[in-house]
């Protein structure tokens, strides 16, 4: 449901709905985190989506109709808001579909609009103006596609995208307004951000936040840590910026020392599930993650890894997944994520089998960045897209696992590290004390042209 508060308008978001639904080798994945106690098990339909939706009313319908509901999801990976059309060919069967006709408030504009979307969907549309109403609150005018071609199939579950991806006022390719845009006009009392907040429990619902954030009620700690938002200065999509990634303690680390301080861009995308790495970033991490389990199968389906668990879903011989983001002022700060975080369980069918799922996913060498931590990073980071300063803020969940301001490294043995250098430095002070000593002994402040005192001799007796 919707909530009004003075400078903030709160939507909850919904887990798509539609229990357990097998992919193509029959095992069922659950989204939980292992080894917590009150966890509760969070249904992914297939392994390259975990959705979330969020309800949308469209139009006002004329009389005698009924009105046009749709699921859609909220995602910071595109700009557009679009549901199928009435004549959508190969949409699928149970989406719900637009009648333009139905609407007494539709104004058809008449452009066409292709979308191509990292995962290979293309889909195709018209545009409209038409009001979208979320709860009680409604947004006027809004520009919409009503698609009517798809032309590859797409593991959506829900109807359509509600499109995130900010359009600065500058950018004279954006084909309309917004939905976010529409949103902070019509209330310009909200500060220009949103905030996600995703839980993998249904006890506690996940919610999507314009406006003010709620860092008390969200995160266990008390502010946002903002990366560098030096790759959004010229496009419309949600980058900060990455120095390195790696496994704590390990020393593998992957990082992009030709980007300088500018690092690597990454894309915080809500409509992706998983964390979507390049092909050279993915090899060298899971090569390192691979021998730490047994029995791994690749899945080239889904461009992922399933294995054995660990007897009693024991992960502490895990590593943390560390990520070094750096910040507006070149400094690096750690995001870490434990293996109760990455790593999904998943249940075989036929032998109900429990087997753990890595959420990294071999991504292509034609996306569009070479990272893309989709909404298994989201869970474990309460995070805020800040519209006004083109950045994004990080704090930690209050339901991950992990301290606030957790610290994590991927330094291999970093006491052993600590101790040598401590030792050098000892050897170093030891050796400049010395050098001291032997300058400034009495021996050394003599004048050098001072004759030696006089040998004294004693008669014999």
């Amino acid at each position: 449901g919707q909530k009004h508060l003075k400078r903030r308008l709160v939507f909850d978001l919904h887990p798509k709905k539609g229990a357990e639904a097998a992919h193509s080798n029959g095992q069922l994945l659950n989204g939980r985190r292992l080894r917590i106690r009150h966890s509760h098990p969070c249904t992914l339909g297939n392994y390259d989506n975990v959705q979330y939706h969020m309800d949308i009313q469209v139009g006002h319908s004329c009389a005698g109709q009924k009105k046009q509901v749709f699921q859609v999801v909220p995602d910071t990976g595109s700009s557009d808001l679009w549901i199928p059309a009435n004549n959508c060919t190969r949409c699928k069967d149970q989406t719900k579909k637009f009648n333009l006709r139905a609407s007494c408030t539709a104004k058809e504009l008449g452009d066409r609009i292709t979308f191509r979307y990292g995962d290979g969907t293309v889909a195709v549309g018209g545009a409209f103006l038409d009001s979208v109403l979320v709860g009680d609150l409604e947004v006027k005018n809004q520009f919409l596609i009503q698609v009517d071609k798809m032309e590859s199939d797409t593991h959506m579950k829900s109807d359509g995208i509600l499109g995130l991806a900010h359009h600065y006022v500058s950018d004279k390719s954006a084909r309309g307004r917004t939905f976010m845009a529409t949103l902070f006009e019509e209330h310009p009392e909200m500060p220009k951000m949103f905030s996600f907040f995703l839980t993998g429990s249904s006890d506690t619902p996940s919610r999507l936040i314009f406006g003010e954030a709620d860092l008390p009620r969200h995160s266990k700690e008390s502010s946002f840590r903002y990366g560098k938002g030096y790759y959004m200065k010229n496009t419309e999509l949600w980058l900060t910026s990455v120095w390195s990634i790696g496994w704590s303690g390990t020393g593998v680390e992957v990082d992009f020392p030709e980007q300088g301080t500018k690092g690597s861009p990454a894309l915080i995308d809500s409509g992706s599930s998983l964390i979507v790495l390049a092909p050279n970033i993915y090899d060298a991490l899971l090569d390192d993650l691979k021998w730490r389990f047994t029995n791994c199968n690749e899945l080239p389906e889904q461009q992922i890894i399933s294995c054995d668990c660990p007897p009693g879903n024991d992960l502490s011989r895990i590593p943390a997944l560390v990520i070094n983001i750096i910040d507006q002022e070149d400094r690096q700060f750690s995001l870490c994520m434990s293996p109760d975080e990455y790593i999904l369980e998943s249940m075989d069918s036929e032998n109900s089998r429990s087997t753990c799922v890595p959420s990294l996913q071999r991504g292509s060498s034609k996306q569009p960045v070479p990272l893309i931590f989709g909404m298994t990073f989201m869970r474990s980071f309460y995070t805020n897209f800040d519209v006004s300063n083109h950045r994004i803020g990080f704090a930690r969940s209050r339901l991950s696992p992990l301290a606030p301001l957790a610290k994590c490294s991927v330094d291999a043995q970093p006491l052993l590290r600590r101790a040598i250098w401590l030792s050098s430095l000892a050897v170093a002070l030891f050796a400049v004390f010395f050098a001291c000593f032997v300058l400034f002994s009495p021996q050394g402040l003599r004048p050098r042209n001072q004759p030696n005192p006089p040998a004294t001799t004693v008669a014999p007796s």
